[in-house]
């Protein structure tokens, strides 16, 4: 809960030697005054997220306590006596009042404290005045509502939402406060209801309000929470947009596939997010040889997104220059480590890889695989080959020389390259799927390559949300 805690200070000096507390539900201390600390000898800091009950004389019980939390959420407070230890071991009481508290976020407790010997209860625990001061600090509207809805409070901070006065406020049913006034607020038999919507303040201008309302039994009603939420639903709008943008841009950075005699290819992306950091890339190096490439970086959504682009706006000019698989893989490495020093970025960027060059001409793939999963390789009569020669994964912290593996083919082949992500979605475990994998591209090798994806896509349920980024590349090679 955010309030002030030096107004509830400025609050506890207009009361007789009276201390406040305020605890999350789960009793942990969130803020306290100096009034209280003071008295107990301890620092406000040695205090804070500590559970309340080591305020306490160790003769309070873990029931009794227990009891009394449970009473104030049944009726909203609790009244009565307390005994505390000092940090010198000293014994002191007190009267103490515990009243509910409510926020959008859940429920917080106020302990308010008097010296026993100062005065009788009734003269200082009078705990209106006090909510008032926590509320007004807050920065949400705290309206109080009958069994039928109508308002039967209405404090500073509605005011200051709402723009509406109390005395235009109280008795006016809540729901007409918001835009489309006869549909009705939800009213909860028992626990918070928590939505949104469009309130139309009293200067005519909407703004977007998040509420909770919580049923409360002591006054046989409710309590509406209202935040000012405009400014995070405008940030959100925009944040879609912008995201929205960037996907777009993603998908139009993905090379077209070669269609021709000799290769033909197609390919299935999904994102796990709305962003990806999968990528693959495929381009004609001269009259008889492709570059192909997938890459997949370490994690997925946004920053592993922005990773995969800038490693796509790399790899046209490295794979028509260098070509060599090998040396391609240490030219990525080198980028990598130029682009995210060590020294100056605490997270490693990691990503796995596998590249190929095909030769129509002489029939060959030479190929390096960077820790990526290993590429399958099916022949006319059915036999596999996995492409799994290379290194590890680029950007790791172990350097070691990459190796360059080279296959032969005649007549026809069928490629299937692929990122992890499909190895958790075809079946419960990473070896089934790899072996599903591997029989569904031997059983289909004759099929085009489309209806093989689609073949393979349906081997596992349907994807609806993937754990993980999923590519896919099938090429069909014909001599």
């Amino acid at each position: 809960m955010k309030v002030n805690v030096q107004a509830i200070d400025q609050q506890d000096a207009g009361q007789l030697n009276q201390g406040i507390v305020i605890t999350s539900s789960q009793c942990l201390i969130l803020a306290i005054s100096e009034r209280v600390a003071a008295r107990l000898e301890f620092s406000k800091d040695e205090l804070i997220g500590r559970p309340v009950a080591s305020l306490f004389s160790a003769g309070w019980s873990a029931a009794r306590f227990d009891d009394i939390i449970r009473r104030v959420r049944q009726e909203g407070c609790w009244q009565g006596e307390a005994r505390h230890m000092t940090k010198s071991g000293r014994i002191c009481t007190s009267w103490m009042r515990v009243s509910l508290l409510w926020s959008r976020d859940g429920e917080w407790l106020l302990w308010q404290f008097v010296e026993r010997a100062a005065a009788s209860p009734a003269d200082v625990l009078q705990s209106a005045d006090v909510l008032h001061a926590v509320y007004a600090s807050a920065p949400f509207a705290v309206v109080l509502l009958a069994r039928d809805g109508t308002v039967q409070d209405w404090g500073q901070g509605a005011e200051r939402l709402f723009g509406w006065r109390r005395e235009d406020a109280v008795g006016r049913p809540v729901w007409t406060l918001f835009r489309g006034g006869e549909t009705l607020l939800p009213f909860p038999s028992a626990g918070p209801q928590c939505g949104e919507g469009v309130a139309q303040r009293r200067d005519g201008v909407p703004i977007d309000v998040s509420y909770t309302i919580i049923p409360v039994s002591s006054f046989h009603g409710y309590v509406m929470v209202a935040e000012d939420v405009t400014r995070r639903k405008q940030k959100e709008t925009e944040h879609r947009r912008q995201i929205e943008l960037a996907k777009r841009i993603q998908q139009n950075l993905l090379t077209p596939l070669i269609q021709n005699e000799t290769v033909t290819m197609e390919a299935v992306y999904i994102p796990s997010d709305d962003l990806s950091g999968d990528i693959y890339a495929c381009y004609q190096i001269d009259l008889y040889r492709y570059g192909v490439i997938v890459i997949d970086v370490m994690g997925h959504g946004i920053s592993s997104a922005l990773v995969s682009m800038l490693l796509r706006s790399l790899l046209r000019g490295l794979i028509v220059r260098v070509v060599d698989p090998v040396l391609v893989a240490s030219e990525l490495e080198k980028h990598v480590q130029s682009l995210f020093p060590e020294e100056v970025y605490d997270i490693r960027y990691l990503f796995s890889m596998i590249y190929l060059v095909i030769d129509t001409k002489e029939r060959k793939i030479e190929y390096t695989n960077a820790g990526h999963p290993a590429g399958l390789l099916v022949f006319e009569d059915g036999s596999i080959q996995e492409l799994d020669k290379g290194g590890l994964a680029i950007g790791s912290p172990f350097s070691l020389p990459f190796e360059k593996g080279v296959v032969h083919y005649d007549k026809q082949a069928r490629l299937l390259l692929y990122t992890d992500g499909i190895l958790e979605e075809i079946q419960p475990s990473i070896l089934q799927s790899m072996e599903t994998i591997r029989t569904c591209t031997q059983m289909c090798r004759h099929l085009p390559d489309k209806r093989f994806l689609e073949r393979l896509m349906n081997e596992g349920p349907p994807l609806a949300a993937p754990a993980d980024d999923i590519c896919l590349l099938s090429i069909t090679l014909r001599g």
